[in-house]
């Protein structure tokens, strides 16, 4: 049985060129921090990788912080503004309220940290509401987060308007661009931001690389103490190979075709009854389709759906295993039931029509059977 993977949201699979790129890689065995030919040849490497990351942002070479992924950049970013402006005037923290995961975590830290942390609140379409913001924001806001899209259910935020507002009054905005990165063209200063978290798994790339952009002037205290790699924001010897599949993913030009194949899956399903759809069609990422199927539990046809040879998601994967209602649909005013029923299909750039209407045939079946 052929399997169709429709879970790229979560993580895509390795291109060709990213493997090709991080084989290379793994000849240059020599620690880049260290002076003679074999350090000086791995360091080169995560120089020419910067380049790349740095010219896909539009930022200087100096902006780009290497990181794990997207989980370790978002707490770099959030915790380490907030380390670093300890004793100030400013001790209150704004998070939208459909962020991922990593960013909502923080809060417990941030509270002991002695910061406020609050909430704004979205529309029922998953968009964040500017007005709240405008009416939360003040001189005593050091940082506000906003996603640039969501990863549940795949909404596009007008993050530039929300940093003019965060801005205003002198906050940082700390953006959580990895469902974005290469999936949607933008630069740092299209959004923005002060701090932007994109990751290479999402794009192709190899798990375990990611990066941080922090605008040149943003003060941030390093998370992780050791021989100041990474301009002494990181301490730690760098995945050489990672950091190489990483920027060759972000190089690669394979044909992406997510959004005709999100769009004929979504054809095929338009008019079931036993089909709503979550995501609208304004303003969604070309590879989102969020769902609800009323009456039926998300995690029972998941189950059904993985031994028919589909791959798809209830939600973000860093919270699989939980039992609790997705938190983006409760914040878009969903009921706990609801939240229950929804299912996220993603589909990356190597997905293609024919997959896309043979999955949505198979869940028609399902959701009917």
């Amino acid at each position: 049985m052929r399997r169709i993977y429709l879970d790229h949201a979560a993580s895509s699979p390795l291109l060709p060129s990213a493997k090709a790129a991080m084989e290379h890689a793994l000849a240059l065995y020599g620690n880049p921090s260290s002076l003679h030919a074999e350090g000086r040849a791995a360091k080169a490497r995560i120089d020419e990788a910067r380049e790349v990351v740095a010219a896909s942002l539009g930022c200087l070479f100096a902006e780009v912080i290497f990181t794990s992924g997207g989980t370790e950049s978002a707490n770099m970013a959030i915790l380490g503004a907030s380390v670093a402006a300890l004793g100030g005037a400013r001790n209150r923290i704004i998070f939208s309220s459909i962020e991922h995961p990593c960013v909502l975590e923080t809060t417990e830290t941030l509270q002991k940290l002695g910061y406020k942390v609050e909430t704004i609140p979205c529309s029922r379409a998953g968009f964040i509401e500017q007005e709240a913001l405008a009416n939360m924001v003040d001189k005593g806001v050091l940082l506000v987060a906003v996603m640039h899209a969501n990863n549940e259910v795949g909404t596009i935020q007008p993050v530039r308007q929300l940093s003019e507002i965060a801005h205003k009054a002198g906050a940082l905005l700390y953006c959580d661009a990895v469902q974005t990165y290469r999936t949607i063209p933008f630069t740092a200063s299209d959004l923005d931001a002060d701090l932007i978290s994109i990751t290479g798994h999402k794009i192709g790339g190899p798990r375990g690389a990611g990066a941080l952009y922090i605008r040149a002037g943003v003060k941030i205290a390093p998370l992780i103490s050791g021989g100041g790699q990474e301009r002494e924001m990181r301490g730690g010897t760098e995945d050489v190979a990672a950091i190489a599949g990483f920027a060759a993913a972000v190089q690669d030009e394979t044909k992406d075709q997510r959004k005709p194949a999100r769009d004929a899956f979504l054809a095929k399903l338009r008019g079931s009854r036993f089909v709503e759809t979550v995501s609208h069609d304004h303003n969604i990422l070309p590879g989102h389709a969020h769902l609800r199927l009323p009456g039926t539990g998300a995690e029972t046809l998941l189950i059904r759906l993985d031994r028919a040879g589909i791959a798809a998601s209830s939600g973000s994967a860093c919270s699989s295993g939980s039992l609790e209602p997705s938190h983006v649909l409760q914040a878009m005013g969903y009921s706990a039931e609801e939240c229950r029923e929804g299912l996220r299909f993603t589909f990356g750039r190597t997905s293609t029509v024919e997959e896309a209407e043979a999955a949505a045939d198979i869940l028609l079946n399902l959701a009917t059977s």
